[in-house]
């Protein structure tokens, strides 16, 4: 199995509004994308623009929208974060034209898809994330209700849920686009 560098960078809130999960609320999901894509992911807090990993994956829980979490970075860094920036625990509404396909990130988890992980949700193989439909097809999931030019919310029959699908598209992308 080809190796993906991976961390797990959960920004502190960023208002008086607490309403941001705990990083514990994650670590099972972040545990088992680990599992399944055979690597430990260091959890790093912190604003990205002072702890960003200068390599890999970036799976980034924050209760800021990622563009002014991308803004917040040099300039320079813009560009190379984004094209390895996953969030996690996104909006539903919007995300192809207000996320996806204006930042041009490899994929994103949105809130229902996690709370569906968490709940076992009943339906077998895997439903999301968002991600790009061709590293999608490199790893046997379709395409499933929601679409834009270029993502799609992936689903697969051959997948044991969210985090194996998770793993196997980043693995994909990463040998894709990152090597």
């Amino acid at each position: 199995m080809t190796s993906v560098h991976i961390t797990w960078v959960y920004e502190p809130t960023r208002s008086s509004d607490q309403s941001m999960l705990s990083s514990q609320h994650y670590a099972p999901f972040i545990e088992q994308v680990g599992r399944y894509a055979d690597v430990s992911i260091p959890l790093v807090q912190g604003f990205l623009r002072d702890v960003a990993p200068p390599e890999g994956i970036i799976l980034l829980a924050s209760s800021a929208h990622p563009k002014l979490v991308l803004d917040e970075c040099a300039a320079e860094k813009q560009a190379n974060l984004a094209s390895r920036l996953v969030p996690i625990d996104e909006s539903r509404i919007r995300i192809f034209d207000n996320l996806l396909e204006p930042l041009s990130i490899p994929a994103a988890v949105d809130g229902m898809t996690l709370h569906e992980w968490e709940s076992g949700a009943g339906y077998p193989g895997a439903r999301g994330p968002y991600g790009l439909r061709d590293i999608g097809r490199l790893v046997g999931a379709s395409c499933l209700l929601f679409e834009s030019a270029r993502y799609c919310y992936l689903q697969s029959p051959t997948h044991r849920g969210l985090p194996h699908l998770l793993a196997d598209y980043l693995i994909a992308y990463a040998k894709a686009f990152l090597q």
